[in-house]
């Protein structure tokens, strides 16, 4: 017994101190790293890593991490606004996030030590000027992986960041400044002017983001669009670099214009034409080189949207006849690039094959008469002309685009066209009616063109292409006998849309092709003809697995009826499959469907003879049911 008791206060007074051994250990690792704060002046020192917390102290004014110290947390002293002077000790290797955000420095020097940086280390730094930092450092966020969301100095009208290693070009998208210099021992790079080039100054690498206005340096022969077009990424959205820049001035040396050098796997963010109603933005050059090819000048344009009309000033050799009629084309005359003109009743000259997108786009035209010969309308190359209410599109054009948005009333499709392009006139809401040439073999293109209410398709019609139909104001349609496939959307959101007259069998129709509104009507006896059913609706139980469905089928006039089967694998058996009746209307709700995965489905018409039924064929469709089910 008494043995027994010795152990047990053995076993505790071991116990406390193991306990108090570890107190002891941990206030001396606290205690390696220690911060003092004394006359606005917080001096950090001791061996390892700082924990504490000094951020939104308002009364430091000056940062001293001393010798020993290896790393700063996130937001170590973020939002002392009156800290304006910051001195890092080389043993530092890593600062954590928001490090510095929010505070008044005017400049600072990050060390070559540091091999890793939090994310918007020197964000809101509104008085921050300049930065001396090594330009392979590793930006981080959270668990140490590049993130590609916010540059390294965000919010902060720095002059200047002055590299003092080798660059990295991937980080590049995190420095945020006016002028890059890259350091004098760079392998790779150098700058001149605050722009980086290649060590040899010949190719341009980068511009950077905070530039306006930007003049390369003589003796590069290279500019390469991803100087500009490096792209940035804001939580997923992704944006230009230099975003602000607005003027390029090119020296003569400049011989190529290059649009794959320079990139990162980041990749580029180039200028997008969002609408082409909103003013489009772009950059202007100025260009000393009167003799650029050609091939290099377009690429301004497609590039940076930089209008014909003011490259046309800078390089008019290269350009071709017909501007004192307002008409920009190339050396070779053929593609007209751009009108500029003031006239409102326009032919454009013989010799041209193509009109290049936007070439008219939202400008006052009211007539155009097209040349012989033209092969291709470029894409909203006549959008957006309100007055312009007539035209006639000459056989010559294969692929009909361009006139979205437009004023047309009357329009005119010559035989030997053969596809109507997605938006060709899309949204035109003066246009009434339309005839497609036998020679079409593709129809799309008259989405959203609300007083529509005539439509005829050509006998060689194949395919109806998503959306060509929708939200029109048709009453009825003749689908000719040569139309196989009808897409998705076709003929859907047609209110008016009341009956459809099939000519011969197509054998792809989208179940979304129509709404349930219209009626058909199909060529041969019940025995040859089909519907199908679109799932509208499903709707969760307080079983688990277990849904009701709201269907509807297109109607078919000759039909009395229709039988439905719903099924939860692609055997449609007595155990795995539902059979419900649906009336002339052709609609149901189906309840209580045992659906553990997806539903499968198939429906026929039926037509009465007396008693007796006589059925068309099947159609077979399958969904996701999580894809449609609803909470109960």
């Amino acid at each position: 017994m008494m043995n027994q008791r010795k152990r047990s206060i053995l076993f505790l007074l071991f116990t406390a101190g193991l306990f108090a051994g570890v107190l002891f250990c941990t206030e001396t690792t606290q205690a390696k790293v220690k911060t003092t704060i004394k006359n606005g002046v917080c001096t950090v020192s001791g061996k390892g890593a700082m924990t504490d917390d000094t951020s939104y102290n308002k009364k430091i004014k000056k940062v001293i991490i001393k010798d020993g110290v290896t790393s700063l947390p996130e937001e170590a002293f973020a939002g002392c606004l009156k800290l304006k002077e910051v001195s890092i000790a080389d043993s530092v290797k890593s600062i954590g996030a928001c490090a510095f955000m929010q505070t008044d420095l005017r400049e600072i020097t990050i060390p070559n030590s540091v091999k890793k940086l939090g994310n918007s280390v020197l964000s809101s730094c509104k008085k921050l000027t300049k930065i001396k930092m090594p330009g392979n450092v590793k930006i981080t966020y959270e668990s140490d992986q590049y993130f590609p969301v916010v540059q390294f100095d965000v919010d902060s009208p720095v002059k200047t960041i002055e590299l003092t290693s080798s660059l990295n070009l991937e980080i590049f998208m995190y420095l945020s400044a006016e002028n890059i210099v890259a350091s004098k021992n760079d392998p790779k790079y150098t700058s001149i002017g605050g722009i980086l080039y290649t060590k040899d100054g010949k190719s341009l690498v980068r511009i950077p983001n905070l530039r306006k206005k930007a003049v390369i340096a003589d003796g590069c022969e290279e500019f390469c669009t991803a100087a500009v077009e490096w792209a940035g990424d804001d939580d997923g959205d992704p944006y230009m670099g230099c975003e602000d820049l607005k003027a390029i001035t090119l020296p003569e040396s400049i011989q190529t214009i290059n649009t794959k050098k320079h990139l990162t796997r980041w990749g580029i963010c180039p200028y997008t034409e969002d609408s082409i109603l909103e003013k489009k933005e772009y950059i202007s050059f100025t260009i000393a080189n009167k003799n650029m090819p050609w091939e290099q000048v377009s690429l301004l344009h497609k590039k940076f949207n930089t209008p014909y009309e003011t490259l046309q000033k800078e390089v008019p050799a290269v350009f071709g006849p017909g501007a004192e009629q307002g008409f920009i084309t190339p050396k070779d005359g053929t593609v007209l690039l751009k009108y500029v003109g003031k006239d409102d009743n326009v032919c454009i000259p013989q010799g041209i094959t193509k009109i290049e997108k936007n070439a008219f786009a939202s400008s006052t035209l009211k007539n155009v008469v097209f040349p012989e010969g033209l092969e291709k309308i470029g894409e909203n190359a006549f959008a957006n002309c309100k007055k312009l209410t007539k035209v006639t599109i000459p056989g010559s054009v294969k692929v009909v685009d361009g006139f979205r948005e437009s004023g047309i009333r009357e329009l005119t499709l010559e035989e030997g066209i053969q596809k109507i392009s997605e938006n060709a006139f899309c949204e035109c809401s003066q246009l009434t009616s339309v005839t497609l040439p036998d020679s079409v073999t593709s129809a799309a293109g008259f989405a959203r063109c609300k007083n529509l209410k005539k439509v005829i398709l050509g006998k060689n019609v194949h395919t109806i292409d998503f959306y060509a139909f929708n939200r029109t104001s048709l009453a009825e349609i003749i689908i000719p006998k040569s139309v196989d496939i009808i897409d998705q959307d076709a003929f859907s959101k047609c209110k008016n849309l009341k009956k459809i007259t099939f000519k011969g069998t197509p054998s792809d129709i989208s179940p979304y092709a129509f709404d349930g509104t219209a009626v058909v009507t199909e060529p041969g006896s019940i025995k040859t003809q089909y519907t199908w059913a679109v799932l509208d609706r499903l709707k969760s139980t307080r079983k688990k697995s277990v849904f009701n469905g709201t269907f509807h089928c297109l109607r078919l006039k000759s039909a009395d009826g229709y039988e439905l089967q719903i099924s939860s694998t692609k055997k449609f058996t007595k155990k795995t499959a539902k059979t419900f009746a649906i009336k002339k209307d052709g609609k149901r709700v189906c309840r209580n469907l045992k659906l553990p995965n997806d539903l499968y489905l198939r429906i026929r018409p039926y037509k009465l003879t007396g008693s007796e039924k006589t059925y068309g064929k099947w159609t077979y469709a399958d969904y996701d049911t999580w894809g449609y089910a609803d909470e109960s």
